[in-house]
C-alpha cells in the first residue's frame, strides 16, 4: 500500500541518512522492521562505527555524477548494461541505493553492506519532512540523543521551535511538517505490542 515515509539516522549532530520510501509506511510495516533491527544489539552498533564515514548526497556529488555519465555517453539518465556495469563499478553504494529496488528500512541492511567503503554518501530527502500531507510517517534514530522516534503526518496543528523539523517549515503550507508522536531509548526497545500501542494511542 502506498504509504509514504522518511527514515532519518541522526550521529553527532549531522543527518546521516535521510532515506524516502513509498510503500508500507505504517508502524506496524515499516516501524516494526526498524524495531526488528535496532532491537539487535549487533545491528545498532555497527551501524553507529560506520556513520563517521557516511554523509548526505549533495551538489558536488551531483555534479561529478552527471559528468561521469557524460564521460559513459549516458545523456539520457537511463543506462544500458554496458553503462550499468561502468556506473556500478565507480558508484557501487548508489548504484544499490538507485537501482536495487531496496523495500522500505533496507537501506541500513545496505549500509552494513557496503561497510567496506572509505566512504558512503546517502540520497538526501530530508525535505519530504516538511509537508506532512505527503510524508504520513517518519522514523528517526538519533544516536546522540540515543532514542528511536516515531512521526505521524497529516499534522495541521502547528509545530514549535522545539519540534525537530521545525527549520523546514516554509511558514504557508496549511501541512506542518510530521510531528512527534512516540519516542524510545535505543538501548531499551519494547516489544513489538507496546511500539504498535504506543503509535497507535496519538
Amino acid at each position: 500500500m502506498g504509504t509514504r515515509n522518511l527514515t532519518v539516522v541522526v550521529h553527532n549532530q549531522e543527518v546521516k541518512v535521510a532515506c524516502y520510501g513509498q510503500f508500507d509506511g505504517y508502524p506496524d510495516s515499516l516501524g516494526l522492521k526498524l524495531l526488528q533491527f535496532f532491537s539487535n544489539p549487533e545491528n545498532t552498533e555497527n551501524l553507529k562505527e560506520i556513520l563517521p564515514k557516511v554523509r548526505l548526497w549533495n551538489k558536488k556529488d551531483q555534479k561529478r555524477q552527471d559528468e561521469f555519465l557524460e564521460s559513459i555517453s549516458c545523456t539520457n539518465g537511463i543506462l544500458n548494461e554496458k553503462q550499468k556495469d561502468a556506473f556500478k563499478k565507480r558508484y557501487p553504494f548508489r548504484y544499490r541505493e538507485r537501482y536495487g529496488k531496496l523495500i522500505e528500512g533496507q537501506i541500513l541492511e545496505v549500509l552494513l553492506e557496503f561497510r567496506h567503503l572509505d566512504e558512503i554518501a546517502t540520497t538526501d530527502a530530508y525535505d519530504f519532512a516538511s509537508d506532512s500531507l505527503f510524508c504520513e510517517w517518519a522514523y528517526v534514530i538519533d544516536y546522540d540523543k540515543n532514542t528511536f522516534e516515531v512521526y505521524k503526518g497529516l499534522n495541521t496543528s502547528c509545530i514549535s521551535e522545539e519540534d525537530r523539523f521545525y527549520s523546514i517549515y516554509d511558514g504557508e503550507n496549511d501541512y506542518y511538517p510530521v510531528k512527534i508522536i512516540a519516542s524510545f531509548p535505543l538501548d531499551d526497545l519494547p516489544d513489538e505490542n507496546e511500539f504498535l500501542f504506543q503509535c497507535s494511542t496519538q
